[in-house]
């Protein structure tokens, strides 16, 4: 794996969790408006709102699971390589 593949697969792994629970909270603010205020926030507008943030929240999670396997994979690599397991 490349030095700048590795240093991809990090930032990934650190920005992507933040950002998906990010996203899940304004899941759940966006949909929490909708009832609390709905003269301000309609159903569809905040529905809209609502399942987009799902959405980016579904997609970082995803990102966050292919860093930690990819990472994960890559120090199995790495430590078969250097014959750290038996044979």
């Amino acid at each position: 794996m490349t030095r700048r593949r590795k240093i991809l697969l990090w930032i990934g792994l650190f920005v992507s969790l933040p950002a998906a629970l990010y996203a899940g909270g304004s899941f759940v603010f966006y949909a929490w408006m909708s009832a609390a205020q709905p003269d301000r926030w309609t159903p569809e507008r905040a529905g809209l709102w609502a399942y987009s943030a799902l959405a980016l929240a579904v997609i970082f999670f995803g990102l966050f699971a292919y860093c930690v396997v990819s990472v994960i994979k890559e120090a199995n690599r790495m430590y078969r390589e250097q014959g750290g397991a038996p044979s």
